[in-house]
């Protein structure tokens, strides 16, 4: 593998509030959507596993406990087909130690939702992620039954510089399409709460690699780095 590097240091303020309201707009409305089909919409059920659903859907091993029990572990991929969801939704799990699911919905929305299982099925956690990064606003936890037992606001970590003003600079910069989600898959993210930046990485589909490190705070561009990797 040869990178090829086009270094450039740059500082800038980010602007653009009409847009940063689609964002917003965007993001609220796209957060109900939680499958990308109507198969596991089903076993997901409103919180709760569907056994019935997957024992029919799902890959299921017979595991050896260790103590002469047997347990079954579940995998289970929707590959979608149309051209809206370039993400595949994924659920893995056993009924010793519990399930998880990754989730994405469809363009334009950049976010991804994170679910664990306890493994009676009931929901243990659920958030929204960053695409290829960590946890984005409310993060909400269960008890074994099912109850709510408390929540987090992954946003309180972030600077005046959040998530959506990092994407809303990254759509200025022509490396994403807020409107269409074009490039979601080739984002990458890193909050530094210690330092207060992000990291955000971009590639192309020509396979040209581009490093922001921003300011938390204030939006500016610290550095910029370009590169193009051949294989």
């Amino acid at each position: 593998m040869v990178i090829r590097f086009r270094p450039l240091i740059l500082r800038c303020k980010v602007m653009g509030m009409k847009l940063l309201k689609t964002i917003l707009t965007l993001f609220v409305a796209t957060t109900t959507i939680l499958c990308s089909g109507q198969i596991i919409n089903d076993i997901i059920m409103e919180d709760k596993l569907n056994f019935e659903l997957l024992d029919k859907y799902a890959k299921k091993t017979q595991m050896n406990d260790g103590a002469g029990g047997v347990y079954f572990h579940y995998d289970w991929t929707f590959a979608p087909k149309d051209r809206d969801r370039d993400f595949s939704d994924y659920l893995s799990g056993n009924t010793i130690r519990g399930f998880f699911v990754w989730q994405t919905p469809p363009k334009p929305a950049f976010f991804q939702i994170y679910s664990e299982y306890y493994p009676n099925g009931n929901i243990k956690r659920r958030s929204k992620d960053m695409m290829g990064g960590g946890g984005i606003g409310e993060e909400k936890h269960y008890d074994e039954n099912g109850t709510l037992t408390h929540v987090i606001n992954n946003d309180e970590k972030f600077g005046k510089f959040g998530y959506n003003e990092v994407l809303l600079f990254l759509h200025q910069q022509g490396h994403i399409n807020l409107e269409t989600g074009e490039n979601r898959s080739g984002l990458h993210f890193v909050y530094h709460a210690d330092t207060k930046q992000w990291y955000a990485g971009t590639m192309s589909s020509t396979f040209w690699q581009t490093d922001y490190i921003i300011d938390g705070e204030t939006g500016e561009v610290i550095s910029k780095e370009e590169y193009e990797i051949i294989e």
